[in-house]
Order: C-alpha cells, then sequence, then structure tokens
C-alpha cells in the first residue's frame, strides 16, 4: 500500500514539474499582433507596444496583469484606446488598439486642453481646434481623465441619435453647465447649454435624465423649426434659443420629453 502511494506522488510530483517547465518555456511571449480597429495617424511596432506596456518577449504568458499593461500604453501612448489584450496559446499576444480622437476642449493657462469622449486628456493647443469648446477651465495633465458631469453621456447621446462626432462638431460651437429649478419640487437642476455654429443657442434641462431622448428632440425640432415660418416671425425662427425638458411630474422617459421656444424673454410655446 505503501508503494503504491510513492508511485502515485512520484507520478503526480513529474506531472507538475513538467506542468511548470512548459509553462516556463512553452508558454512564453514569442509572438505579438497588433490589431488596429480604427485609422491611425501612428503605426506602432511589436518592440513599441512590449517597451511601452512594460513586459518583454520570454515571459510567462499566463501570468500577466494586463491591466498595468493597459494603463502603461496608454499612459505612454495618450491617443491610444487599448480595447482587450488577447492571449492566443501558446505564445501569442493579440493588443487590439484603437486611436482616441478630440471631441472637447478646455482652458488650461495661455492654452487648450484637448479631451476625446471620455474625457481624457490628449494633449494642448493653442487654440480650439474646432472642437466643442466647455465653459470653464482645467489643470491637468496628459493623459489624466477630466471630471465633468453628464459629458461622456453626451457624446454617447450623439452616438444614439445616429450622429457622428464629426457631424457634432460641425453643430455645435460651445458648451456650458446652467442650473434650473424645477416648477413643482423647487429643487435645482443641472443642465447642458449648447452654442451651435450658427449661434442659437439649445439648453437641455435636467441633463441627467434621459438626454439621448431630449437630445433626440432637438435634431427632431432643429429639422422642423423653419416650418414654423407661418406662425411666428421670421426673426423668432432664426434667434429663439429651443429648450427641451420633460413634463414636470411625468415619469422620465422619452415619451414626455418636449420643447418650447425662448423669444427676447418670452416663453413661445407651437
Amino acid at each position: 500500500m505503501k508503494k503504491k502511494w510513492v508511485i502515485a506522488l512520484s507520478v503526480l510530483l513529474v506531472v507538475v514539474v513538467t506542468i511548470v517547465t512548459l509553462s516556463f518555456t512553452l508558454f512564453t511571449i514569442q509572438n505579438i499582433e497588433i490589431d488596429m480597429r480604427t485609422s491611425s495617424s501612428q503605426v506602432y511596432t511589436s518592440d513599441e507596444i512590449l517597451k511601452a506596456s512594460q513586459v518583454s518577449k520570454g515571459k510567462n504568458i499566463m501570468f500577466l496583469n494586463k491591466t498595468a499593461m493597459t494603463e502603461n500604453l496608454e499612459a505612454e501612448y495618450p491617443y491610444m484606446q487599448v480595447i482587450n489584450i488577447e492571449t492566443r496559446f501558446p505564445y501569442t499576444l493579440v493588443f487590439h488598439l484603437a486611436e482616441r480622437t478630440a471631441f472637447y476642449a478646455i482652458k488650461s493657462g495661455e492654452k487648450y486642453l484637448k479631451l476625446d469622449r471620455d474625457l481624457k486628456v490628449l494633449g494642448r493647443s493653442d487654440s480650439a481646434d474646432g472642437l466643442i469648446l466647455i465653459d470653464g477651465e482645467l489643470n491637468l495633465q496628459v493623459g489624466q481623465f477630466a471630471q465633468l458631469e453628464n459629458l461622456k453621456e453626451l457624446c454617447d447621446a450623439i452616438l444614439a441619435c445616429n450622429r457622428t462626432q464629426a457631424e457634432a462638431l460641425a453643430t455645435f460651437e460651445k458648451l456650458e453647465y446652467f442650473e434650473s429649478e424645477n416648477d413643482i419640487y423647487h429643487t435645482p437642476e443641472l443642465g447642458i447649454k449648447l452654442t451651435l455654429k450658427s449661434g442659437r443657442e439649445v439648453y437641455l434641462h435636467n441633463c441627467s435624465h434621459v438626454l439621448a431622448d431630449k437630445l433626440a428632440k432637438f435634431y427632431s425640432v432643429l429639422g422642423q423649426i423653419y416650418t414654423l415660418s407661418g406662425m411666428l416671425e421670421d426673426e423668432a425662427i432664426t434667434t429663439s434659443q429651443i429648450h427641451i425638458e420633460n413634463f414636470i411630474g411625468s415619469p422620465q422617459d422619452g415619451q414626455t420629453c418636449y420643447f418650447y421656444l425662448m423669444y427676447q424673454g418670452e416663453k413661445v410655446t407651437i
């Protein structure tokens, strides 16, 4: 009986040693593949990727800290977004990457910070460079993330309305926050004010609720507003402010979004 235990333990030891040996020889980084999901102004080599991620060929592929690798890569290359680091056994790593694009700009001293849709600081510039200018000022380093309420959600809302970032940049000039009061509960609500390239101002009230529906209502109103010429004066059509809200006290869904115009300080309902 004792002899059988010795044999079993010996076999188990051989298996364990074999597995460990294979893991440190066969299962090591030997090949790097780069899958670029978007067009990019920079071509990355496998050596650059490895160096920036702070790993090297020959390292065990099963014990990698991919979170740290991602952070290292995105710190070295601010415009890089690491979607995923895929392990293909026995020895290949595939880096699935995309290039971040600037969407917002905000003042930082004498310069402007360029932010992407995730509010990551991509770089500094002497001007807003045609980006949506956020009213205010921030002091952040390249690679850091800004903490600005509802602005990531605004980008998601634009895409949900089947508009691209390029279309949004062609429409919106400036963004700032405003505060209004709920008529029923008398509580403050944070909104987003958008200034269009045309100079028209759009107020998205209570932007923490159904923002995509409110933006969709704005696009719908903008597309139809010039058909109201028989009801309003031309100047009111072209210079009035567009306000998008929810019916006070109603369930917060897209069906309750409505709009009104403000012209010379007076509310105009259509």
